[in-house]
């Protein structure tokens, strides 16, 4: 029952990032919702559930948002396994050091994404670079918290 609560949530969230309004943007910018989610099912569920779910995520964003093909499918999984063996080195009780892994993660995650729009050859000016790299890495992490109780609220059988 949770993972279809779970797959509810992954429904939403990916609504929500694709009609992300338009006056909760600041400068151009829009938090990760996906990536927040596939990272935070870490935190409350088991490794393999985790993983299921950052694969969907992934795909979704490959799908509905513009990037290259399979790229979001393949670095969600990754840092998902990251964050899980990182997970069992470290407490994550504490809701700072959660907050410092996703905002880890999403900024590693847009420093990939947009090194990968630089390779295909694509120009972006110094500024909007670094704006897109510190900027929606710090909203997503400001956000992550609404996703964390989501995710536990689903954990806990809704």
């Amino acid at each position: 029952m949770k993972k279809c609560f779970l797959f509810l949530a992954v429904i939403f969230i990916v609504t929500l990032q694709l009609i992300w309004p338009g006056f909760l943007t600041f400068f151009n910018c829009k938090p990760d919702l996906l990536l927040v989610f596939a990272v935070s099912l870490v935190f409350y569920f088991d490794f393999k559930t985790a993983l299921i779910f950052a694969i969907l995520t992934g795909f979704a964003k490959d799908i509905f948002l513009p990037s290259s093909f399979a790229i979001n499918t393949v670095s969600f999984s990754i840092w998902v396994y990251l964050v899980y063996k990182l997970l069992r080195q470290i407490s994550s009780e504490n809701d700072y050091v959660r907050l410092a892994i996703v905002l880890l993660v999403i900024f590693l995650n847009n420093i990939v994404t947009n090194l990968q729009i630089l390779s295909l050859g694509n120009i972006v000016p110094m500024g909007i670079f670094l704006r897109n790299l510190i900027i929606s890495s710090i909203y997503s992490a400001a956000v992550s918290p609404l996703i964390y109780k989501l995710i536990k609220k689903i954990g806990a059988g809704v």
